[in-house]
């Protein structure tokens, strides 16, 4: 009789605590939110600062060690207020960059490759690619639009 009745408590505890979860939750979950703005905040100014999207190899564990955090949490922290996920996040920085470049005068001789190429793309295909779907045009026709004005 005792067995039943502790079985019955713990049923109607278990119940109660899924219906009601402790504020230790809630406050875990912000926690985590505040973590990874923090996180996301430093990588941010890592990769400007460093200019980290230049480099052709750049992984995310290059940026978690040098964030002193680990993978997962820098790709929570990207994913979640970045624009995708890592190779997105990069390849924003690395478009940014070619944008000055293509209109800059200063490299107006580069070709596209060679534009490529310094703003930290490994091949022209991914370049062209990322370039249009970040900005609706390919690089040439970015060049020529920015120049006719």
């Amino acid at each position: 009789m005792i067995a039943i009745g502790l079985t019955l408590l713990g049923i109607a505890l278990m119940l109660y605590a899924k219906r009601h979860p402790q504020s230790r939750d809630e406050d875990k979950v912000i926690d985590d939110e505040d973590e990874l703005t923090l996180i996301f905040n430093k990588t941010i100014e890592l990769v400007n600062a460093e200019k980290y999207y230049l480099n052709k190899n750049l992984k995310l564990s290059d940026l978690a060690q040098e964030l002193a955090s680990n993978e997962r949490m820098v790709s929570r922290a990207i994913n979640r207020f970045g624009s995708g996920n890592f190779n997105k996040f990069i390849n924003a920085f690395r478009i940014e960059h070619s944008k000055e470049l293509l209109i800059g005068g200063k490299f107006d001789h580069y070709t596209i490759e060679a534009i490529a190429e310094e703003c930290g793309f490994s091949n022209k295909v991914s370049f062209y690619n990322a370039f249009k779907s970040e900005t609706g045009m390919s690089p040439t026709q970015y060049r020529a639009v920015e120049q006719s004005k």
